[in-house]
């Protein structure tokens, strides 16, 4: 069993374990729970932690979390090719004309 990620927020290691199981990769989360002891607990041990299960899966789902994270990157704005209209990255359409953005 392998630790893949620590982070602040329970929802998002909650997030990733959901990934990665959509994907067949088998994984756990620790620490659940330790929230309440923060203070009597240093921070960074009460940190939910994610671990993959079996040790061949690290490589493959270490890359997923690296698809997540340039997926969810924000985009910029955009011009609609249809009406002109400008629309914050965000929109996957335009909110002006309903034209969908081909850039990308």
């Amino acid at each position: 069993m392998k630790r893949l990620i620590s982070h602040e927020s329970l929802a998002h290691v909650g997030h990733v374990r959901n990934l990665l199981e959509q994907s067949g990769i088998a994984c756990l989360v620790k620490n659940e729970q330790l929230s309440g002891g923060l203070g009597e607990i240093p921070f960074l041990e009460c940190l939910p932690e994610l671990w993959v299960v079996k040790d061949s899966d690290l490589a493959r789902a270490q890359a997923l979390i690296r698809d997540m994270e340039q997926t969810a990157a924000p985009r910029g704005p955009w011009r609609c090719r249809r009406c002109g209209e400008s629309n914050e990255g965000q929109f996957a359409a335009c909110w002006q004309c309903g034209a969908a953005d081909e850039s990308g």
